[in-house]
């Protein structure tokens, strides 16, 4: 990664707003005037917390979600603030892309590519056509982009919304809601995403040359395995080879995953101009309860994309107290004078085709106490020299199902954990949902990382953590679960 690309060794910070501000702050008023006030007060808000490019969601379920069109005629009945705005003379699109414009921000128009919210109301496009909806998934009714008809209607809109309106670029979400395709079929069909992807890029070249300008944007959202993007038919490759997209955010569905192999994406963008922005979400894991991410976990995902070569981060259905965390989030001398909270949880234990993509995303070892040798392991990524002297570490996990009289040996990267650095305490009541993710009593297990080692018990990079169970007599069944695996990192201040 060039240092020259960054000045100030900065990152730049992208903002996906999923309507959260219609949904949030737009129902305490009718009047157009207060609305429009709360609307430009948010995005001054954004340009404050060093937003530099704002997506909000303009296309949803053949809903053209923020104002008027001829293509997509029918309104989003869920925005009611947008509605109230447009019966005032006041295009919400507009007044997103003038007010970013005013405070140096770019406007990007973001599409939920095949939304399916189960319940939640569809254009009468889908409704009209059963004929072109995806069967194979749940929720919705989604629409299957293997029809010509469905990606030429998105591509109509696309056109309408670039001559009508000064957006800086479109955003694919393309992990709303991830199957565009029957599943197992995505392969076989991506030539046809593909195409799509150029025909959108011809629409913007175009729309840029009209207004004068070298370029507008086009960025896609996607899952954040290579695996996945090619099961679901999304040729990443492709696209960034042939100068089709400008950035891509690799994405979970719905959580901060600190353990993405950004390196793999930014090896696709080599000669490019295509640059890299791996998601945060304010939430950890799913059936997290009240639980969401801190300053110090958001750091340590920061931390862990910018040190494989992400030239920024964007942010997801982010709050207003929330904001404040992103000028600490945008240079990476910031981040590594804060403490690092690494957190390695069961994003997706009850994969369903209705959310996910197709992977169950569970990293938890399972000790079953019927086999010969019960063990297991867990990888987990953390970008940290803990030669340093002035980081300590601490990594813990919970043991759910272990006995009393049962104990573990534990393995760090091949080393044994030597018994005197390992705490164990028992916690009777479990966890709540308060808490987090409701748990059975377990033990609790607290290694201690010593202060500037030469060959530190956690790398500088991908780990493994490795436990074998040690039974004694009377325990002969069940399982135990190594759950919620963590890792904090401590900054000795001067």
């Amino acid at each position: 990664m060039n240092a020259a690309e960054f000045p100030n060794n900065e990152r730049r910070i992208l903002h996906y707003d999923d309507d959260l501000i219609e949904s949030s702050f737009m129902h305490s008023t009718s009047d157009p005037e207060e609305l429009k006030a709360i609307l430009e007060q948010w995005i001054d808000e954004l340009a404050d917390a060093g937003v530099d490019t704002v997506s909000t969601v303009t296309f949803q379920s053949f809903f053209y979600i923020p104002g008027g069109s001829t293509v997509l005629p029918e309104q989003g009945p869920w925005t009611p603030g947008y509605v109230n705005m447009a019966k005032g003379g006041y295009d919400p699109t507009d007044v997103y892309i003038d007010r970013c414009h005013y405070n140096g921000m770019e406007y990007i128009a973001a599409f939920r590519m095949n939304d399916r919210h189960s319940g939640s109301a569809v254009g009468r496009f889908i409704t009209d056509h059963p004929e072109w909806q995806l069967k194979g998934v749940g929720g919705g009714p989604p629409v299957d982009y293997a029809y010509e008809p469905v990606r030429q209607k998105i591509l109509e809109f696309i056109e309408e919304l670039l001559a009508d309106h000064d957006v800086d670029g479109i955003e694919f979400d393309w992990m709303r809601w991830c199957h565009m395709f029957e599943p197992g079929t995505g392969e076989q069909n991506a030539h046809l995403l593909t195409d799509f992807t150029r025909k959108t890029r011809e629409l913007l070249d175009a729309a840029a040359q009209r207004r004068g300008r070298s370029r507008l944007l086009l960025g896609v959202r996607v899952p954040q395995t290579l695996e996945e993007c090619d099961y679901l038919g999304f040729e990443l490759a492709t696209w960034i080879k042939e100068g089709l997209v400008d950035y891509v955010v690799p994405s979970d569905f719905m959580y901060t995953d600190f353990n993405i192999k950004v390196e793999e994406f930014v090896k696709l963008t080599e000669g490019t101009d295509c640059k890299i922005y791996p998601a945060v979400h304010p939430q950890l894991c799913r059936d997290g309860g009240a639980r969401r991410a801190t300053l110090a976990d958001y750091r340590a995902a920061a931390q862990n994309f910018y040190a494989y070569g992400a030239a920024g981060l964007q942010t997801y259905n982010y709050s207003l107290a929330e904001l404040g965390y992103l000028p600490q989030l945008r240079d990476p001398q910031t981040i590594s004078q804060g403490d690092r909270h690494y957190r390695f949880y069961p994003l997706w234990p009850d994969y369903t085709v209705t959310y996910g993509t197709r992977d169950v995303k569970d990293g938890r070892p399972v000790l079953d106490r019927s086999e010969a040798d019960p063990q297991g392991s867990q990888q987990f990524r953390v970008a940290e020299d803990l030669s340093n002297r002035k980081l300590r570490a601490t990594l813990q996990f919970k043991a759910v199902g272990l006995a009393e009289n049962e104990a573990l040996e534990i393995q760090l990267n091949g080393t044994r954990v030597a018994d005197k650095d390992i705490r164990r305490l028992f916690d009777a009541d479990g966890q709540n949902e308060e808490q987090g993710r409701v748990l059975a009593p377990f033990y609790l297990y607290i290694i201690d990382i010593p202060r500037g080692m030469a060959e530190p018990l956690i790398i500088n990079g991908d780990n493994e953590l490795t436990v074998r169970l040690i039974s004694t007599e009377g325990q002969s069944e069940g399982t135990v679960t190594i759950d919620e695996l963590e890792v904090y990192v401590y900054v000795q201040q001067a």
